[in-house]
């Protein structure tokens, strides 16, 4: 009953405590065992608005969350590993440039997460995850589009300069423009489903290592699948192809 959500405990036992100061009466008893029976049953707070959606979600599509996060981990991987086979024609293969590569991706994982957490708590809504996580797919998917004019134009425009900083400041210039949008939304991924999973604080600690223990190892597979099979089979351009697709069918899939 609503009035028995929003009275606190202690405001009950002050007015279990003000009835017994009045003489017996027909209503006395009943009104004092009903408050005792409320005591004992507990306290229940006022559920914050989105948690029913939230609950719904959860036990319904608890599985599909779980493969959302998975997916998204293992896309940041391939993501990374693709992106080195499509620098090297530009800028080779060196230390230099994985440095690059592997710095910036760290950094675009860290506004992710902080962006996903800030985003979780304001719009709790699955469906803002999925939005989310559809954007990074079609990002990810016209990177072979445009990579061509981009990467060329961050060529030429360090080529007058010392070699190692043409190779250090064209390969930046390349995956800030590429790759910062959509590893930015994949990252944002594990905190907004920790924000969607997580029903108490006691159990909050088990959910999140849960969501980034599934995200972890996403990305191993990650990892391996690129190096594998999708490159050597596919291609760098029908890779990054392939990954967009996947994040935007299961995008689509959750709306």
């Amino acid at each position: 009953m609503f009035w028995r959500r929003e009275v606190p405990p202690h405001l009950l036992c002050g007015l279990a405590m003000g009835l017994a100061e009045f003489p017996p009466s027909w209503i006395h008893y009943p009104l004092c065992t009903s408050f005792a029976a409320i005591l004992r049953r507990g306290y229940n707070p006022p559920v914050p608005r989105g948690t029913t959606e939230e609950a719904d979600f959860v036990r319904i599509h608890g599985r599909y969350l779980n493969i959302l996060v998975f997916t998204a981990g293992a896309a940041t991987l391939s993501v990374e590993l693709t992106a080195s086979r499509l620098l090297e024609p530009w800028f080779g293969n060196s230390l230099i440039v994985w440095a690059s590569l592997i710095g910036l991706i760290l950094l675009y994982l860290a506004i992710g997460y902080a962006l996903g957490g800030h985003l979780a708590d304001r719009y709790p809504a699955p469906s803002v995850l999925c939005r989310l996580v559809g954007w990074a797919g079609f990002l990810i998917g016209v990177i072979p589009l445009v990579a061509r004019p981009v990467l060329a134009t961050a060529a030429r425009g360090f080529g007058g300069v010392d070699f190692n900083v043409a190779l250090l400041g064209g390969s930046l210039a390349g995956i800030l423009v590429l790759f910062a949008a959509p590893v930015i939304l994949l990252g944002c991924v594990p905190p907004y489903a920790v924000r969607l999973t997580t029903s108490s604080v006691h159990t909050s600690g088990r959910t999140a290592g849960r969501i980034y223990a599934l995200s972890t190892a996403g990305s191993i597979i990650g990892a391996f699948l690129p190096a594998l099979v999708l490159i050597p089979q596919m291609g760098t351009r029908l890779t990054f192809s392939a990954i967009g697709a996947t994040l935007l069918a299961l995008a689509l899939y959750g709306l």
